[in-house]
């Protein structure tokens, strides 16, 4: 398993000079999913909750993971796979995928000082998974289903989520709203 670390990034800026960053992450290939997985019949949201090691608290989120090898090679298989690992979902005959960001290259950068991208997905009517994918060791979740578009408004207001995560659902809400589902 490859550990996240610190390295030197040394770049030329426009005044001629040279500057040295210190950059983090696993890869210049250190790429997440995040899926929001929509149920357009009852109008609701499901998320996950689950220990979150830096602010040393349980949060909810997105169903998220890094984009692995096991994966089979496609954002797309990531988020199906994490679907199933950590929500117990997967994608039925009525579902349907859809990137939140098609038009961003590599996804969203994390922030200035990391080379980690985010890629985010809403799932339409997932199913539940009869055999979902086993977790991993440390995933401790508890699955929160039926969490209405007001419900999440106000975790996002009470900082319940972290910051991907808020991001990512307000995207979903949005084009919730754009196409007419709530």
């Amino acid at each position: 398993t490859e550990i996240a670390s610190m390295r030197e990034r040394k770049v030329k800026l426009k005044d001629g000079t040279e500057a040295s960053f210190s950059i983090f992450g696993r890869s210049e290939n250190d790429v997440s999913v995040f899926v929001l997985p929509f149920n357009t019949k009852n109008k609701t949201f499901t998320l996950v909750e689950e220990f979150h090691p830096g602010p040393n608290q349980h949060m909810k989120g997105l169903i998220a993971g890094m984009f692995e090898p096991k994966h089979g090679g496609s954002a797309e298989k990531a988020a199906v796979w994490e679907l199933s690992e950590e929500a117990r979902l997967k994608l039925g005959e009525e579902s349907k995928l859809i990137s939140l960001a098609p038009d961003a290259q590599g996804g969203f950068s994390q922030d200035k000082y990391s080379s980690a991208h985010f890629l985010p997905f809403l799932a339409l009517d997932c199913v539940e998974d009869a055999r979902p994918r086993p977790r991993d060791r440390e995933e401790d979740i508890q699955v929160h289903r039926e969490v209405s578009v007001d419900d999440l408004r106000k975790l996002i207001k009470e900082g319940k989520l972290n910051m991907a995560s808020t991001s990512f659902a307000l995207m979903g809400i949005g084009y919730l709203e754009v196409n007419g589902m709530v």
